[in-house]
């Protein structure tokens, strides 16, 4: 009692009751071009054209009009309009919550999915081949980590919606510069119940 009264005056004392987890939820424009680990931007755009007059040169090259074909005449495209056309790549302040078909779609693109669970749930039955790092027994793991790119997208889960394990591991490796963490809330019973693809220790062997 001595020490939850002190636990409980001390400002730096301990929370008994974990935080309500609040993420935001990632927009599926996220998921285009998973695997391109350097976007094309602004200063690879100016490379490819230049200027206008690189389009007006390019455009004195064809054939007069009369002499083109309607089906096979070609269209250039400004600068500006290739600009439109690119997406800028998104820079992740946080993890981002996925839903279950978000995280469907990240493991048919082949994303690593990390399973924050203990070693025990996970021999017992995870998602096909993902990478367990309990967050419990993190020390014990981390060397794992040295095979996972940083520059690729990862997907961590847990148990489900009452675990936070998931996030509490998504926070670390995110402070360990992997730049696009996700987190899939609805972890493994959402995953077993969509009957999406699994494997246990005795599959594995």
């Amino acid at each position: 009692m001595l020490g939850l009264t002190f636990n409980y005056f001390n400002p730096n004392g301990i929370s008994l009751i974990r935080e309500k987890i609040k993420l935001q939820l990632a927009p599926d424009s996220l998921f285009f071009d998973l695997n391109q680990e350097t976007p094309i931007g602004d200063s690879e755009l100016s490379s490819m054209i230049d200027s206008e007059t690189d389009v007006k040169k390019i455009q004195k090259d064809v054939k007069p009009k009369e002499v083109v074909k309607e089906e096979t005449k070609p269209e250039f495209s400004t600068p500006e309009k290739i600009s439109e056309a690119v997406k800028e790549p998104i820079v992740f302040t946080e993890p981002k919550a996925v839903t279950l078909e978000q995280a469907y779609n990240l493991f048919n693109r082949q994303a690593t999915f990390v399973d924050a669970r203990d070693e025990a749930d996970y021999l017992a039955g995870h998602i096909t081949n993902s990478i367990n790092i309990p967050f419990d027994d993190f020390d014990n793991h981390k060397q794992k980590l040295e095979k996972i790119s940083k520059e690729k997208p990862v997907l961590v889960y847990c148990g489900g919606t009452d675990c936070d394990l998931s996030h509490l591991l998504a926070n670390l490796l995110f402070d360990k510069g992997y730049k696009q963490v996700y987190v899939f809330f609805g972890g493994w019973n959402d995953w077993l119940t969509a009957k999406y693809p699994t494997e246990n220790s005795s599959e594995q062997k």
